[in-house]
């Protein structure tokens, strides 16, 4: 019995002794559209990791992390760990960008039409845009299907849409097909109706034809809280929107618009019954613990994949909120593959008031992973900024991690949920350290209280 417990602290005062091994690049030889890139891994701890003559600092619990400059064309490495070597070739097709100069009207690839062009939205996510390009912030609303549209002009893959006289957008071509009838007399209200349930307060309007609509949050400086409805386009006011303003005594806690047929139904929210003393009994949430399947995610030092540390976490946080009354929704129990939208309608179906999507970060080339630690919280809708601020502050004191701030994401899964929807990144899975905190059990239970205390707090606000 003395034998076996002496050979159990031997092993476990045993440094890493780890085979040299890259996880990225993903193959010796690839192609980068970057002037920078970097090299993960993991290697022994004992002995000196080199890479191009340059000694490459390994972490206690084996891994790596190495950021390098790239010439344009062929950069070959070599990567030597006692007698194991290994070469990797990386090419750059980088060009340093050409400094932009500014461009006249007639030259800014805007071309104008004669006559304005009546087109329909064409599917259930057609997205107007601020400006003629997918990138960025830029979203206005999703629009329904075969809403009128009306264009006077083209730039490239978009379509400028006005909306009354003052207003103009943009649409991808792909999101709108022509109006065959080449006919629209423009919407009209005939009939409103107002409805509430123990959720919802819920207003349906009557439309003859449809109008293309916009919402915004908090919009009337008279108000604390509420949402702002502008329909467009109407008949009885062609130029200018129709405004109306729904306040609300308290916060937003998710809301959903849609046409029905031609009944356009906004629902709004109520503000939960929070218990005083389990603030989180009988409240609704959906967990979702991201990527799955075929999809890894980040790949960690050690080679450990995103997927499994996600839904680890999304468990345990599962049981951590049934502990304190809520009713938990999952994504994915799973090693199963899930679409996006998969998670956005689980969460919209099962009338979730609050969604959570867990994840471990990672970077593109151009990024050093040495000098990216930490946790962040993301949200897209200003609705969910303090809930996400909660979540990032019990993060950061209570699983000890360094604060990489409170940001604004375009990211699916929280753009198109009907609920308060925030995405968390605990931490990076490409730095050496932050990677050892993922790949510990502890940390990871720690993680999962904190998001719970977060929410927790979060609803105690109102209280």
């Amino acid at each position: 019995m003395r034998l076996i417990l002496t050979l159990i602290i031997v092993l476990l005062s045993c440094p890493n002794v780890l085979a040299l091994d890259v996880v990225y690049p993903k193959t010796e030889k690839y192609s980068t559209n970057s002037p920078t890139t970097f090299f993960i891994g993991s290697a022994d701890t004992e002995k000196e990791l080199i890479i191009n003559g340059e000694n490459v600092p390994v972490h206690p619990s084996g891994g790596f992390a190495h950021f390098v400059k790239l010439q344009s064309g062929e950069n070959v490495f070599n990567i030597q760990s006692g007698d194991e070597t290994l070469k990797y070739t990386v090419i750059s097709t980088y060009k340093k960008p050409v400094t932009a100069t500014a461009q006249s009207p007639s030259s800014s690839g805007i071309k104008e039409f004669g006559c304005s062009k009546i087109f329909l939205t064409r599917s259930i996510r057609s997205i107007i845009r601020k400006t003629p390009t997918t990138h960025g912030f830029n979203r206005v609303v999703q629009l329904g299907e075969n809403i009128p549209l009306y264009a006077d002009a083209e730039c490239g893959k978009f379509y400028r849409v006005n909306f009354g006289a003052k207003e103009n957008y943009w649409i991808l071509k792909s999101d709108v097909k022509k109006d065959l009838h080449e006919i629209n007399d423009g919407a009209m209200i005939i009939s409103k109706e107002f409805t509430e349930d123990d959720n919802f307060y819920t207003y349906k309007y009557k439309f003859i034809g449809k109008s293309p609509y916009i919402i915004s949050e908090n919009s009337d400086k008279n108000y604390k809280y509420g949402l702002g409805l502008n329909f467009y386009n109407l008949l009885t006011k062609p130029d200018v929107p129709m405004e109306i303003y729904f306040p609300l005594q308290n916060a937003l806690f998710g809301y959903s618009a849609e046409y029905i047929g031609n009944d356009f139904i906004l629902k709004i929210r109520k503000m939960p019954a929070i218990n005083k003393s389990k603030p989180l009994k009988n409240i609704t949430l959906t967990i979702d613990a991201g990527h799955g399947g075929n999809e890894n995610g980040a790949i960690g030092c050690l080679g450990d994949k995103e997927k499994d540390i996600n839904l680890d976490v999304a468990l345990k946080l599962k049981n951590e909120l049934q502990k304190r009354g809520a009713k938990v929704v999952m994504t994915r129990e799973s090693d199963i593959k899930l679409g996006l939208y998969d998670r956005v309608d689980i969460t919209n179906e099962n009338n979730s008031l609050i969604f959570v999507s867990i994840h471990a970060n990672a970077l593109p080339d151009t990024l050093n992973p040495l000098t990216h630690r930490g946790t962040s919280v993301y949200y897209y809708y200003p609705q969910s900024q303090k809930l996400a601020q909660s979540i990032l502050n019990e993060i950061v004191s209570g699983a000890k991690t360094q604060n990489d701030g409170l940001k604004q994401g375009n990211f699916a899964v929280i753009r198109n949920t009907n609920t308060l929807s925030v995405l968390v990144e605990l931490a990076y899975m490409i730095n050496p350290e932050d990677n050892a905190l993922l790949i510990n059990e502890n940390f990871r239970t720690k993680c999962a209280v904190s998001i719970a205390n977060g929410i927790e707090n979060y609803l105690k606000s109102f209280l």
